[in-house]
């Protein structure tokens, strides 16, 4: 990793702890660690977003899909679980955000 800006961050022990035990089982140091979840987790904020903000524009302007077709589109950019379906409560479906 490249020299970057230092800042603090105040964060519960079991994190902490989670992180130090991927540091000493991949070798890597904690901090690159933490870096690479804090930036694919802003991108994946940053697309989200933009989304959202593309799909309002749309909605505004008329251009409407139908919500199965927005599921689709979910499924494909891994916003949503493949077995995700609308008929099926919330909780029973994979998180596929974290990943």
């Amino acid at each position: 990793m490249s020299a970057g800006i230092t800042t603090s961050i105040r964060m519960p022990g079991e994190v902490r702890d989670l992180y130090e035990t991927i540091a000493q089982a991949t070798g890597r140091a904690k901090n690159d660690l933490m870096v690479e979840v804090l930036r694919r987790e802003g991108q994946r904020q940053v697309r989200e977003i933009a989304m959202i903000l593309e799909g309002r524009e749309d909605a505004r302007a008329g251009r409407v899909s139908p919500i199965d077709d927005v599921v689709t589109r979910f499924k494909e950019r891994g916003m949503l679980a493949d077995d995700f379906d609308l008929d099926t409560p919330d909780d029973v479906y994979t998180d596929t955000t974290s990943a």
